[in-house]
């Protein structure tokens, strides 16, 4: 098999990797919103504070590669790359609004109390 077979495979592999974790951040985000809906604050912090993990993991897959072409290796373009990214960098804003909304709504509903 010749080298940039490899090197795609791999950079595919990891683009799936960023995905799936960037996927699941906003499918446990959006389940926390569902709960912040129905004013269960403790639901959404826990659906939330998952989604910020799965982030993190996705994160960490992203910087290893930028790390790699930081050092010089280059690193050739991918679609795929790119959508993971894209998809990751929507997931953490999303995480960071929904962050926001869950406080937001907790100090509204103690001042309504």
């Amino acid at each position: 098999m010749s080298q940039q077979f490899v090197e795609t495979d791999s950079l595919n592999e990891l683009s799936m990797n960023i995905l799936i974790h960037a996927g699941n951040a906003r499918e446990l985000l959006v389940k926390g919103l569902n709960a912040l809906e129905e004013m269960d604050f403790s639901a959404a912090e826990n659906f939330v504070k998952a989604a910020r993990k799965e982030v993190v993991v996705a994160h960490g897959l992203q910087t290893d590669t930028l790390q790699m072409e930081a050092s010089g290796e280059q690193i050739r373009y991918s679609t795929l790359f790119c959508h993971a990214q894209d998809t990751l960098m929507t997931a953490q804003s999303e995480i960071l609004i929904g962050e926001h909304m869950v406080r937001l709504f907790k100090k509204f509903a103690e001042k309504m109390n």
